[in-house]
């Protein structure tokens, strides 16, 4: 599995350590997840350690979020899962990507699965043998994802994007000012410097990588 490769767990860590519990973002980790779900279900979501009041305010926060359950893929179904979604108001965003305006149900994305999630939407696999798999542009992947799941930030979407060697290719970007060979990583340098809540624009690439390039001639 795609998840299961360097990548897939250099990228899970980063998502841990940047939406994880302690780190006070709107995002869901898979605890909060069940949490959610022991709510809907007519539990108290306590997570096995937290007060009376703090039990009260996630539940609050549980309700007034509108979140329900629903029935998913057959798959989770299958294996025991409970698949909950969340009302989004949709309409046109600052990037210009738009839905028709309204309420739209969500599934809600899990921290842990950001990975699987976001290369199931930007990889697609060909059914002919041996043709390498197609993969989508930055708009169709943002939009892919932003109309079907909820809390899964651009920033992870962008990060996932400047990962994949694949697209470095494409994009002919690198530390070096140079065509990226085929096993050559994401550049150190580049991660580094990349605002990852901003558009992947050409235009940005080539702002980056002139500065890239200035900071290395200095």
């Amino acid at each position: 599995r795609p998840g299961d490769s360097e990548l897939g767990r250099q990228f899970r860590d980063w998502c841990l350590r940047t939406y994880g519990d302690s780190a006070k973002t709107k995002t869901v980790t898979r605890s909060k997840y069940q949490r959610i779900a022991e709510v809907l279900q007519g539990g108290t979501g306590s997570g096995g350690g937290s007060g009376g009041g703090e039990k009260g305010k996630f539940q609050f926060w549980v309700r007034s979020k509108g979140f329900r359950l629903g029935n998913g893929t057959r798959e989770a179904t299958k294996m025991g899962q409970v698949v909950v979604y969340v009302p989004v108001k949709t309409g046109t965003g600052a990037d210009g990507l738009s839905e028709p305006e309204g309420i739209s149900l969500k599934r809600v994305a899990v921290v842990e699965d950001f990975f699987d999630i976001i290369y199931s939407m930007h990889v697609e696999s060909s059914s002919e043998p041996g043709k390498a798999p197609k993969h989508a542009g930055q708009k169709k992947t943002y939009r892919a994802i932003a109309e079907t799941y909820a809390f899964l930030p651009r920033e992870a979407v962008t990060r996932f994007l400047m990962s994949c060697t694949e697209c470095q290719k494409r994009m002919h970007f690198n530390s070096n000012g140079l065509e990226p060979k085929e096993s050559e990583p994401p550049s150190s340098l580049v991660s580094g410097i990349i605002d990852y809540n901003m558009p992947l624009t050409s235009t940005y690439l080539k702002q980056m990588k002139l500065r890239v390039m200035n900071s290395q001639e200095q």
